[in-house]
């Protein structure tokens, strides 16, 4: 079996998936991705306990790949602080960059050793820093981006840290 972990919006619905800790709508599911971008879900047939394992060593090793070329756009206040940076990026796989141990090691060395993240599409992720950071500012950007995206993952927030990742709440105001 081929394919991929591929970070989506549980509205994708795939046959086989696990939500992010704490998360009501964001998951993580094998996928085959083609050569276009498009992200096809795996069956769960022929897809046993131990397939997991092989399916998240395989994805780390090309997200590992993915991520060095990535180059976040930093964004500075008027004292050119740098306060949040954008990864943008073709690839359908780019969300998935913030499982890898690589991710929070890049962004701590700049916003400190816990982040907040924004995954409002697979080729978009905001970070910020978890303590004075500026994201009320950039709330509304992330939703639009949520909404005018062909492949939209979340409106959640996620804290990583050497804990991990967990949800911490939403960029909408009306979800609960």
């Amino acid at each position: 079996m081929s394919g991929e972990l591929v970070v989506g919006g549980s509205f994708i619905q795939p046959p086989v998936h696990r939500f992010l800790p704490g998360s009501k709508r964001t998951i993580l599911f094998p996928a085959e991705i083609g050569r276009y971008g498009e992200v096809k879900p795996l069956k769960a047939e022929g897809l046993p306990p131990e397939a997991w394992d092989r399916l998240i060593r395989n994805s780390r090793e090309g997200d590992a790949l993915l991520m060095a070329t990535l180059d976040p756009k930093m964004i500075r206040d008027n004292h050119g602080v740098i306060q949040a940076a954008v990864i943008n990026s073709d690839d359908p796989r780019t969300a998935s960059c913030i499982l890898l141990p690589g991710f929070l090691r890049r962004f701590s060395a700049v916003f400190g050793p816990e982040l907040i993240v924004a995954i409002p599409s697979r080729t978009k992720i905001y970070v910020f820093p978890k303590l004075a950071n500026r994201m009320p500012e950039m709330i509304q950007t992330i939703r639009d981006d949520y909404q005018i995206s062909p492949q939209p993952v979340s409106k959640e927030l996620f804290e990583l840290s050497k804990k991990g990742i967990r949800t911490i709440g939403t960029v909408d105001p009306n979800d609960d």
